[in-house]
């Protein structure tokens, strides 16, 4: 606080006029930047494209603000960007319990996706015994297709559990650059 007080040209002391401590801060950065979430309306398109759209606006946002974005781990989405990626979810029929599971997993593998692409993905790593085979592909990984790879894989499962006699939804995104760098 006292490092913050120093950049805005306060005394630290009158930072807790405005939030009570160092962790009301960082929730509040972190609320700011999750406003900024751009979620389909519950009204245009079909459950699948609006979670896919949600969740790709939450890589956006990691990408946008690398810094601020590591604090997501960090702390629990409980605002109502959140909600309405819940309600998206609920509205495609799953019930209560699990859309929290299918809420939990697709959050969870979006920020772990989030913080990987921006610490640096295993085996993207210098060095190691595979390196110089792996080096070619891996220049060329079209990053945007990798995440919706593993989006693609949560969401024919949440396909599956809510229709198991599997009546066709939304069809997979399929990448740019072919099923090589997917």
């Amino acid at each position: 606080m006292r490092k913050l007080g120093r950049e805005l040209g306060v005394e630290a002391m009158s930072l807790y006029n405005h939030v009570p401590n160092k962790e009301a801060l960082l929730g509040g950065m972190v609320e700011v930047l999750i406003e900024g979430l751009e979620i389909p309306a519950a009204t245009s398109g079909g459950w699948e494209g609006k979670v896919r759209e949600a969740f790709r606006s939450y890589l956006k946002l990691a990408r946008a603000h690398p810094e601020v974005f590591q604090l997501f781990a960090t702390r629990p989405l409980g605002t109502g960007e959140a909600l309405r990626i819940f309600e998206v979810l609920r509205g495609a029929g799953l019930e209560l319990v699990p859309a929290l599971q299918a809420f939990r997993a697709l959050s969870s593998y979006t920020v772990g996706y989030a913080l990987a692409e921006i610490r640096g993905f295993p085996l993207e790593l210098e060095g190691g015994p595979r390196a110089l085979e792996l080096a070619p592909p891996l220049k060329e990984v079209d990053r945007d297709a990798q995440f919706d790879f593993g989006l693609d894989l949560i969401i024919s499962g949440l396909r599956q559990k809510l229709d198991p006699d599997g009546a066709q939804g939304d069809p997979p995104r399929r990448s740019r650059r072919g099923p090589e760098h997917q």
